[in-house]
């Protein structure tokens, strides 16, 4: 992924470099000034590259019509401040893998612990299938799978031949991998140990699971899950 990038970063540059030679005077006045506006606001260079690369295409094409730059865009100093108050990079690509485990896992967990108590409720009322243990795992596996999923969604704007069919072949293997380890952690943990615990509390697991999901998912800034 991170050699993708580079080698994307390196074609806009190259890119750029030609489409500055196709600009007006006027306009690659403009462009200067404005280059040396984000490089004093310690506007990184990749960031510059990504900014020109579209507005130079945006240019060479108004100039087909006669439009300039500031036009277009406003004075250098109008632009600059639309660019500075922009999301950042770093507010706009995907998390760190544990916040997405961590998002997706407390996801999970809330989900089924729902699920169940309401189950509880609707059926015998003395309990829960799902013991504390099972409920521990269900927490962290649903975590993993959910990143495991999300890392191969496929991308919209970059589509690439057998994308979809990974994903739908992950995805089920992530979900059936996780309910088979449920699965599993029910059938040969000892009740003694996975003890069960009432619907009502898993009922309220589900309900402060979930908080907890909005509380980080906001405080953390989590992007690239699934929810």
């Amino acid at each position: 992924m991170g050699q993708e990038n580079t080698n994307e970063q390196v074609i806009k540059k190259e890119e750029n470099e030609t489409l500055f030679q196709q600009l007006t005077k006027r306009n690659d006045q403009y462009m200067m000034s404005l280059d040396k506006a984000l490089i004093a606001a310690n506007i990184s260079e990749e960031r510059r590259v990504e900014i020109y690369n579209e507005m130079l295409k945006n240019l060479i094409e108004g100039q087909k019509s006669g439009q300039t730059a500031r036009q277009l865009y406003g004075t250098v100093t109008e632009r600059t401040n639309i660019l500075l108050s922009a999301p950042k990079e770093s507010e706009t690509g995907r998390s760190e893998d544990w916040k997405i485990v961590l998002d997706g896992g407390l996801m999970m967990g809330a989900m089924f612990a729902f699920i169940t108590g309401i189950s509880g409720f609707i059926g015998s009322g003395q309990g829960s299938e799902m013991g504390i243990i099972t409920m521990i795992l269900n927490f962290i596996i649903g975590g993993f799978a959910i990143l495991l999923i999300s890392k191969n969604v496929p991308d919209k704007t970059k589509p690439k031949k057998g994308s979809m069919l990974r994903y739908i072949l992950v995805s089920s293997a992530g979900m059936i991998g996780w309910m088979v380890l449920m699965t599993a952690s029910m059938t040969f943990i000892p009740s003694s140990i996975n003890i069960l615990m009432p619907a009502g509390v898993n009922i309220a697991i589900g309900v402060a699971a979930f908080a907890a999901k909005m509380y980080f998912k906001r405080t953390l800034n989590i992007r690239g899950g699934l929810f």
